[in-house]
Formats: structure tokens, C-alpha cells, sequence
């Protein structure tokens, strides 16, 4: 029972957006998922209730590419809602297997696996194509989802009113911080209308990014004052990272970290549709543990690999000569001058 009580406690009740129309549709959830800074999305009176959060990021530094997987589990009495996960290049969509996170938890080397929690996101959508720009639309494990591109956060504000979507002031607030970076806004709306409890597949997102992230920073709005959740990140990688709130802030230490069999590695590729490949030799996965899930922050969570400190040799220093040794040294080599110039003579 005290268990369980500590697990309702760390679920986030979020509010979501109604359809200015009065029907329901997708609304901005309150919780943020890992890799991306997200939220639910319900209408009035019907929030969508989510888990902990757990995400694998796979780092392909060569590339540098990120493959981001997350499992969404969570209850709504809605009809329709989804997230909206921001990334900093244009995203290809995959489904991909919950089982994948279960080959990753049991290379823990103290409990050899434990369970895992689905993610959230934010709900979002365009006035004009001539400023916001729809990039693409797929269907994938449960959602449709519509990646859309604009330097202008207010603009995004207006297409999703202008879908179905009543936007806030914090939701437009949020995107700001990507719409100036330039970045790409994904728009996932479940599919799958089953109420109480809807259940979404495993969605695999790749894209092209100079440093690996996961978004953290979340509307005010999205802020629960009822308890918090855990976030788990696997990080798989070639190397040892830190993990930074923006660059400055340290994030979390990794709970344990584990070199990834080759029986694993070959596994967890096929589990997230991926050639082997994909995933870098000799790659180690670090898992980090946040009990304080969300809470306010500056920014997003960002990895950068640790530098290889090697050790410093000695510097070789000239042998000094003392000066009492200096006048056989010169006067031999006065001799060997003046024999050879004799010589010569």
C-alpha cells in the first residue's frame, strides 16, 4: 500500500486546452518527457494523467546523430490528446519496442532490472504556410503526428488555434525559447480514442544535433503542486558525459554505468528499428535517476563527454655543468683544435 501511495503521489494531473468549438481535441499536457520538453494535452475537466518518464538516448557522436526513444503510459477520460516535443533537427519518426527499455535495465548491475514509466509531451500547432511550415505528417504507434518549423513562436500559437488547439500564453512563452533557436516542434496527437486508459506505442525520433539533449524546460503551467515524478534517461554512448541543465548546471550523476554486451547491443538495435550499425562500438549505457520530475529550470538537459585526462611526464631537464668542470672541457678542446691545425700544416 506504501508503495503504491508513493506512486500516485509522483504522477503529474495535468490540465489540457479545449477546442474553441466546444468538441474535444488535442490539448497541452503538464508533465515534460525527457529527451524532449513536452507536455500532455486534455480538455476541461478531463486531464490526462501521467507515470514517471524513462527515455534511451542512443549517441552516435560520429554522426552526429541522436536517436531518442520514448514510452508513453498514461489515463485520460478524453476523447483526444497528445505532446508536442521540440528537437534541433528535422526528426525521421519510428515506432519501436517497449522491450527496448527492458534490455537496457537489466544490465543493472544491482538489481538487474526494474520498471519503467511512460513520457509526456506539450500540445501544439499555424497561421499561414508562409510562416509556419508543415514539414511532414505520419502516423506512427498510436499517433499522428505533425512536425512544424517557424521563427516565429506566436505564429505556432496561431496554427494550433487555428487546428483545433486553444494555446496559452505559457504554451507560447515555451516555444519561444525554440522557435529562436530555430529548431523543429513535433505535434503528436494520439490516435487511439479508448478513455480511462490509452496506452500509445514506443516512437523513435532521429535527428542530426551538434551536442545530445533531453528537454526539461516545460511551461509554468505544466508544474504540478501535488507531487513529483521520476525521470530515468538511459545514455548510451563511447565514453563517459555530463549532464548539464543548459551549461552550466549539473543535472544528475550517473546512477551506474555498464559496458553494453554485443548480445545486447544487437537486441536493443533491432527493438528500436535501427541497423547495428547505429550503434557505436564499444558503447556504454549511463543511467541517470531524477526523483524532482518536472520542476522549474532555464533550460534543457544537455551532454557533453568528459575530457580524457592523461597524466603529465616529467620534463627532461638539461644537465647543468659545473663551472669548476667548464676549463678541462674547454682546454681539451683547444688540444684537439690545435693538433688538428698542426696536422693540416
Amino acid at each position: 500500500m506504501e508503495q503504491e501511495h508513493r506512486r500516485r503521489n509522483r504522477i503529474g494531473l495535468v490540465q489540457g486546452f479545449r477546442s474553441k468549438t466546444g468538441a474535444t481535441v488535442l490539448g497541452v499536457v503538464v508533465t515534460t518527457c525527457s529527451i524532449w520538453a513536452c507536455s500532455g494535452v486534455g480538455p476541461p475537466g478531463k486531464p490526462v494523467v501521467f507515470g514517471d518518464q524513462t527515455n534511451i538516448i542512443i549517441w552516435d557522436e560520429a554522426h552526429h546523430t541522436e536517436h531518442f526513444i520514448r514510452n508513453a503510459s498514461f489515463r485520460s477520460g478524453a476523447d483526444d490528446f497528445g505532446f508536442i516535443a521540440p528537437t534541433p533537427g528535422k526528426p525521421d519518426l519510428h515506432e519501436a519496442s517497449t522491450q527496448a527499455f527492458y534490455t537496457l535495465a537489466n544490465l543493472d548491475p544491482s538489481t538487474r532490472g526494474y520498471g519503467f514509466g511512460g513520457g509526456g509531451g506539450l500540445g501544439g500547432g499555424m497561421p499561414g504556410a508562409e510562416v509556419v511550415k508543415v514539414i511532414q505528417e505520419a502516423d506512427v504507434a498510436g499517433y499522428h503526428a505533425t512536425t512544424l518549423w517557424s521563427k516565429d513562436a506566436h505564429a505556432i500559437n496561431d496554427w494550433m488555434n487555428q487546428h483545433g488547439y486553444v494555446s496559452t500564453p505559457e504554451v507560447e512563452k515555451w516555444a519561444e525559447r525554440y522557435t529562436a533557436k530555430r529548431w523543429y516542434l513535433t505535434a503528436f496527437k494520439v490516435i487511439d480514442r479508448a478513455k480511462l486508459a490509452a496506452s500509445t506505442g514506443t516512437v523513435r525520433m532521429t535527428f542530426e544535433t551538434g551536442r545530445p539533449f533531453n528537454p526539461f524546460y516545460v511551461p509554468s503551467s505544466n508544474i504540478q503542486k501535488d507531487g513529483n515524478g521520476t525521470l530515468r534517461v538511459y545514455f548510451v554512448s563511447v565514453g563517459d558525459y555530463d549532464a548539464k541543465i543548459g551549461t552550466t548546471e549539473t543535472w544528475q550523476t550517473p546512477r551506474w554505468t555498464v559496458p553494453i554486451p554485443d548480445t545486447a547491443k544487437t537486441q536493443l538495435a533491432k527493438q528500436v528499428e535501427l541497423p547495428a550499425e547505429a550503434i557505436p562500438d564499444k558503447s556504454q549505457v549511463a543511467t541517470f535517476v531524477d526523483n524532482n520530475f518536472p520542476r522549474p529550470v532555464a533550460d534543457d538537459i544537455f551532454f557533453t563527454k568528459k575530457r580524457v585526462m592523461t597524466p603529465e611526464l616529467p620534463i627532461a631537464r638539461p644537465t647543468q655543468i659545473p663551472p669548476y668542470a667548464m676549463s678541462p672541457i674547454l682546454g681539451g678542446l683547444g688540444v684537439l683544435v690545435f693538433m688538428r691545425r698542426r696536422r693540416k700544416g
